[in-house]
């Protein structure tokens, strides 16, 4: 976790920018270490900013909201996608176009996550998926393959192609071997483990959402047939990992033999810095190459690239050297850190304390970036995310002052630039967190039993109290809007029949009943 986030950082410094501009943002001092430095936030609108040392970006980020909606009960990708994507634009730093449009569009009142078609979604192919799908296998009892499933679901969500989805798993399953082994993959090695990733079509295929919607939506606007274009994507994969085998066993130093794969794979062609395929060769290439986790994140912020080759790498090669330290500590690592121990926790099936999210039934996702830092009987809160506090450093305001970006934490310990109004807006009625409790309406399997379906639901420990009260206008709402989607309409009546009067459970199912037969 810590090394994931420390590659992420040191390579934020480099991201997108020449030689000349490396120099001005380090101040001509070399990118071997973590250092304060000043970024644009906001675009063309917004304002100069000094980020600290160690300050992540939208890999780590992003990263973090995976983690937070994983729980005793697996995956949830309900809370992911419904809340802490929308929200996460509004503290973002930086980000790709998928990952950004997928967010707004998920903000929208009846967005599915297995449906969502926002412009240019089935082509969407980048790195945006395989860099925060590394807690999916840091949570996993099963190191050979469980976690694929999560991946997948994790992936679809924002992205459409399967460069982006067969890249995802296979980051996914070189992290595993890094967990299962103490060693990164050989390249030898990196090629059965990507030609094993034809069999993961099944997975997606057999999936009550994925097989029954996503598939078809895909298929209507490609035109193509999705399992034939999975299984030339895992041809191109396997094609990629050897060229990479023959470019780096012809150089003669460690640098010389990443400068080498890079040239090969063409990552100085902005157009495929960030590939869903050749980000993660590149970074399962970088782990063997190289002898530490510094090193390999060293290499990759200097070669002026993206820096989720960095993160990535980090992530790899901080599993295979478990005793090595980062010289310096990435921002929040307490909070980091103690993610870590929450996921290995529930890895070895032990029971931990999970995130709290709003009801989905009530949640309202906040419609613009600068929605999402209000205020709550006087206190700051973030949307989805709960209470915050004020840091030191004052808001930077836009010239105009219509806008500012300003420093807070929250109440878990993630530190956020997040984009505010001048007068806040009371927190939405009914967003309200809520005790953390087993989300019923989860799509995925329970993580310590991979072999279970979705049609499987675990049970809560005897005398957890299972959810919270009902609001019957508000399950009709949710039933309507996930009329097809037999998980949330299971998940909707099971609140009625506890919570509700007979009256609400007749009233829901009626209205279940004339939406399914219009």
């Amino acid at each position: 976790m810590l090394w994931a986030a420390y590659g992420d950082a040191l390579g934020f410094i480099s991201e997108l920018v020449d030689e000349k501009g490396l120099k001005r943002r380090t101040q001509g001092a070399p990118l071997d270490r973590l250092l304060d430095w000043k970024r644009r936030v906001g675009g063309r609108g917004g304002v100069n900013v000094v980020l600290p040392a160690g300050c992540w970006s939208d890999d780590t980020q992003l990263r973090m909201a995976v983690s937070r909606s994983i729980g005793n009960h697996g995956f949830d990708v309900e809370t992911f996608a419904r809340i802490e994507l929308p929200v996460w634009p509004s503290y973002g730093l930086g980000g790709g176009r998928a990952s950004k449009a997928a967010a707004k569009n998920m903000g929208l009142p009846n967005a599915l996550w297995y449906a969502n078609t926002f412009s240019g979604w089935c082509d969407a192919g980048g790195n945006g998926a395989a860099m925060r799908v590394q807690p999916h296998v840091w949570a996993s009892a099963d190191l050979e393959g469980g976690y694929l499933l999560d991946v997948i679901i994790d992936s679809v969500c924002t992205h459409g192609h399967p460069r982006a989805t067969v890249g995802a798993c296979f980051h996914a399953s070189t992290l595993a071997h890094c967990l299962r082994t103490g060693f990164a993959p050989t390249l030898d090695e990196c090629g059965p483990i990507a030609a094993n990733l034809g069999d993961a079509f099944s997975l997606i295929k057999g999936h009550q959402s994925l097989g029954a919607t996503w598939i078809g939506l895909w298929e209507r606007e490609n035109g193509k047939q999705f399992q034939a274009v999975w299984q030339d994507t895992v041809v191109e994969l396997c094609d990629a990992i050897d060229r990479v085998a023959a470019a780096a066993d012809a150089a003669s130093s460690q640098t010389d033999a990443y400068r080498a794969v890079s040239d090969q794979l063409g990552l100085a062609d902005k157009r495929q810095q960030g590939s869903g395929i050749l980000t993660t060769v590149a970074a399962a290439a970088l782990a063997v190459l190289t002898d530490s986790p510094h090193e390999g994140s060293t290499i990759a912020a200097n070669a002026l690239g993206t820096d989720t080759i960095a993160t990535m790498a980090g992530a790899l090669l901080g599993a295979c050297h478990t005793t090595a330290q980062p010289p310096e500590l990435p921002l929040d690592s307490n909070y980091l850190l103690s993610e870590a121990d929450r996921l290995a926790a529930i890895s070895q099936g032990k029971q931990a304390n999970s995130h709290q999210y709003p009801d989905t039934l009530t949640w309202i996702a906040p419609q613009t970036q600068a929605d999402a830092l209000v205020a709550d009987n006087g206190q700051l809160a973030v949307e989805g995310l709960g209470p915050a506090k004020e840091l030191d450093s004052p808001p930077s305001w836009t010239p105009r002052k219509d806008f500012a970006w300003q420093w807070v934490q929250t109440e878990f310990g993630q530190t956020l630039l997040i984009k505010r109004r001048p007068e806040l807006r009371s927190r939405k009625a009914g967003n309200t967190l809520e005790s953390p409790n087993p989300p019923f309406h989860s799509t995925t399997s329970h993580p310590h039993n991979a072999a279970k379906t979705t049609k499987e639901k675990p049970c809560p420990p005897r005398g957890e109290p299972l959810d919270r009260g009902l609001d019957i206008d508000a399950a009709v709402k949710h039933a309507k809007e996930h009329i097809t989607d037999n998980s949330q309409l299971g998940y909707t009546v099971r609140r009625a029949a506890r919570d509700g009067t007979i009256s609400d459970l007749v009233a829901l199912v009626t209205s279940i009943r004339d939406d399914l037969r219009r």
